[in-house]
Formats: C-alpha cells, structure tokens, sequence
C-alpha cells in the first residue's frame, strides 16, 4: 500500500469514527470474556452511544471459552513467544478438563440474566460458557462482535493532550481470517482482557536443576496426566486448592508449600493432601521447604497467579504496570485519570468478578453518557495516591495494591455499592447482601471444607431468602451437616440462621 493510500484509509477511518448515522459516541470493547459481554450489553443500552466488541477468539467467553488442548490463534504482534508453542498463554486459557466451578452460580451470572435454577450449584466450564453464549443472544449483542480479530496496538489520537484530558483513540486490529489489518478512531475504550492470562512465576533456587515437569497452573489440563505421581503445589489461592482437590483422585500424593499467612491453610483435605512451608530451594528430585522438610516428587505445579500485561497498548497510552501486578493512575480501580475514556474492568482481586464487572461497567457507561462528574485530574490522582500510601503503610506488596480496601469481605462489598450508589443504581442490587453471605460462606468452604465443599448446595426458596446446605461426610469426622439461611433484610443487610444436624 503506497503511502498516499494509507493516508486516505486513515482519513476515511477518521471521518467515519466522527459521522455515525446515530450521531453517537464510539465505544471500543477489548476482549469477549464476561467483562467485555456486559461492557458491550451496557453500552449498547444507552442512548448516546454505540460499542463494538473485539474478540481475538473465534468464540465469545473469553476464559471460559475452552477448546480441550487445541490451540487458539492470536496476532503474532501481541506474542514474543512462538504461537506453535505449547506453553504460550495464547495459547489456551486456564480451564482445564471436567472443571466445575469453586463458587456457586449466583456469584456467576450477570444482572436480569439468571442461571436455569436447580440444575447446579457449582457449574461446569462448559455451562458457564453456555451462558454467556446466551447471555448475547438474550441481548442481541453478536451484530455487535467482532470475532476472530486480535487487537495489536491502542493509541491515543493526539498524544500532546495534557494529562487529565479526555481524548480520541486509534485502535489498530488484524483480522486472523483474511491476515488484514485495519485503523478506527473511537471516543472511548474499555479494557476487558481479564486478569487470568499472562502466567506469574517467581524464581526459586535450584529450579533448572529439577529432573521431573515443571508447569504453570494455567497449563494443567487433566488430572489423567498425573496418575500415582508425587505433586508439589506452589501457592495457597483458589487454583492451588482447586489442583489439590482434583489431584487428590488420580495423584499418588499432592503437597501444598505455602506462608501459612495468619495461620490460614487448607482444612477438611483429602487423605493424600499435605501443607507444609514456602520452598526454599529445588533438588533434581524434589524440593526442600523453608523449614528443611524434603520432599522428592515427580513435578512442580506453580499456582503463584497471573502478571498483568496488555500487549496491545502502545507506550504513548501513558499506562505503566508495577512488577506484573499493579497499574498506577485508576481512578475507582478502573477509570485511567490521564486519560478518562480509557477504561480497566475487573483488574480487582479476590472479589467477586461478576458483581465487579457488572458495576464497574455501569459506572463506566454512565460518565460516558455524561451523568456521572468524575473529580479534577489532580482530585483523583490525590485519592489513587492516597490509597498507595495506605497498602506502603500497611506494607502491602504491589500483587495486593489492587485489592478492595483492607482485604476484608466488608471492605469488598462497600466498594461495591458506594460506586453503585454514586451512579443511582444500588436498588437494582436487591439480592446483594444475599449475594455478600453466600461469598462469605463459599470462600469459607472453599479454603476450610476443601474435600466436601462441591457437595454442598444452594437453593433459591424466595427472594428474599436462600438456603445453604453444607455438606458433611463420614470419612471427615469434623465436618457437619448444617442448614445455613440467609435472609435479606429491608436495610441491605442479611441474616444468616445456621440449623446444625446430627447427620447428613
């Protein structure tokens, strides 16, 4: 293309993005996960605007979109790493084979989308992503997604805008089809990429020396694989639990090395789960622990967590990411205060994500359509400074700078509804305390129930009151059967009545 054409291209591009038939701002929607579908759904709602959603996958479900072991194409521009490469995160997601989730379904749906009710409790990868499937169906989003296109480069229109000002964007995408690439301008962007691609691991003495597998959570994908091996879990998150229960079927012993933070560890776990300390150094043949407890296995499983990376962001954005883990200047955890039309969603951690992204997507919508006053530039960088003050204060490292408050479930449920408040929407929430306990007990479970927790179940008596029952097994003497019910209360609380029985 001679430099004349590609001029004229970008001129059309940029009449286009200025004169739409609707007269509405252009809105760009990067990733069809979760985020990306009720970003788009609520932009598409409003009457000043108008959103495309861009989609690298050639299905909408963005983690839950999982294909066995195939691999999924990307842009080579968004990928150091051979795409013919197993390991690359572009790969695959971090679903693996027969996962059911490790949180109820009403903690994974979407607002006026419901679950078909009484079929699970805790669904399956392959109902989640039904579901969302659905969910654009419903709401008649797929006009709107442009599937098999990865983003490669995210720039603002005028870089020499000071900083505050709100600015036009050019987003460069390649059709994966037709191998083409093409320019559009748009008003705003909302980054829905997710936090759960880009694998983290940490160094640890004597790795290379190890003789058996070595892999990241996210790669694990059928429990087959480790039949009466020896497995060493690094990490105490949801995916270490997770790997340790299914393990715990087909492996031959699974050892979970972790910091015991505040005593937390794993409780009511399978007779072949082991928790002991951090590891200190690798051997060729196992690891030793900070408390020099050996260990001889036949493969390491990092469940260490994910790194934040946005390939597609050109420098000139201004966005800069702290050692994989934290992106300074986000107004309310989401909103870029050096330029407020580009948009984080769900960057928080350890919350619950549907209720996360589902209001940070109304509150960004609703300052798009100018009913929301965001604070100065200066107002906001002084609240995102004060917040980093408070976690160097506390002596937080930089992986908990995107937490919700003081890691509290209070503090997480109050960002919530004081930014759903702002935006007037905090009555559309009806079953958020109910919401709130049933987390509350789920991630309770989760970490201190570990080996029963699948078989309890949730159901739905009214609106207003939900029953939890909490499983209990006679092989695991202290666990108990108990009736937990929630009932929402007319000031946006919730009581919860526990009824404990003999037996199951």
């Amino acid at each position: 293309m001679s430099v004349h054409e590609s001029f004229k291209n970008h001129c059309e591009h940029y009449k286009d993005a200025r004169v739409n038939a609707q007269g509405k701002k252009k809105v760009a929607i990067v990733g069809g996960g979760p985020s990306g579908l009720v970003s788009l759904r609520r932009v598409l709602d409003s009457f000043s605007l108008i959103g495309t959603l861009i989609e690298q996958k050639d299905d909408v479900g963005g983690i839950w979109y999982y294909k066995d072991e195939k691999k999924f194409p990307a842009s080579s521009q968004n990928s150091t790493d051979s795409l013919d490469d197993l390991d690359n995160p572009e790969n695959t997601t971090a679903m693996y084979d027969n996962l059911s989730c490790n949180l109820p379904y009403v903690l994974l749906e979407l607002r006026d989308f419901k679950h078909e009710r009484f079929a699970y409790t805790f669904a399956t990868q392959q109902q989640v992503h039904h579901y969302l499937r659905e969910y654009a169906t419903h709401f008649n989003l797929w006009p709107h997604i442009r599937l098999n296109t990865s983003v490669v480069d995210v720039r603002p229109e005028f870089e020499t805008l000071r900083e505050g000002t709100s600015g036009k964007w050019i987003i460069e995408t390649h059709n994966l089809q037709t191998n083409t690439f093409s320019s559009e301008i748009y008003d705003a962007v909302m980054i829905c990429t997710g936090k759960h691609a880009y694998p983290y691991q940490r160094p640890i003495p004597g790795l290379k020396t190890f003789k058996g597998k070595v892999m990241h959570a996210k790669f694990f994908k059928n429990a087959d694989d480790f039949i009466d091996q020896s497995v060493v879990l690094i990490g105490l998150g949801p995916s270490a639990a997770d790997l340790a229960l299914v393990l715990s079927t087909t492996a031959k012993k699974i050892t979970v090395c972790h910091k015991f933070i505040n005593g937390k560890k794993l409780g009511i776990v399978p007779k072949n789960v082991h928790q002991m300390s951090c590891v200190k150094k690798v051997t060729g043949d196992g690891i030793v622990t900070e408390e020099n407890e050996r260990v001889s296995c036949d493969c390491i499983i990092f469940c260490t967590g994910y790194g934040i990376k946005f390939p597609f962001l050109n420098p000139s954005c201004g966005v800069t990411i702290v050692e994989e883990k934290y992106v300074p200047h986000l107004y309310n955890k989401m909103i870029f205060t050096k330029r407020p039309t580009l948009f984080f969603l769900n960057l928080c951690y350890q919350t619950p994500e549907y209720v996360c992204m589902e209001i940070q997507a109304c509150y960004a919508v609703n300052y798009l359509e100018g009913y929301t006053k965001l604070p100065s530039f200066q107002d906001m960088e002084a609240a995102v400074k004060a917040e980093e003050e408070d976690k160097i204060q506390r002596e937080h490292p930089h992986s908990l700078w995107l937490q919700i408050g003081d890691l509290s479930a209070d503090a997480t449920w109050n960002y919530f509804w004081r930014i759903a408040e702002e935006i007037g929407i905090k009555d559309q929430f009806k079953d958020g305390p109910l919401l709130e306990q049933v987390y509350r007990i789920s991630m309770q479970r989760m970490f201190g129930s570990l080996a029963i927790y699948k078989s309890d179940r949730l159901r739905i008596r009214t609106q207003t009151m939900w029953e939890y029952m909490l499983a209990a097994k006679p092989e695991f003497p202290d666990s108990k059967f108990e009736i937990v019910t929630i009932i929402a209360n007319p000031d946006f609380t919730a009581s919860v009545e526990r009824l404990q029985l003999s037996d199951g």
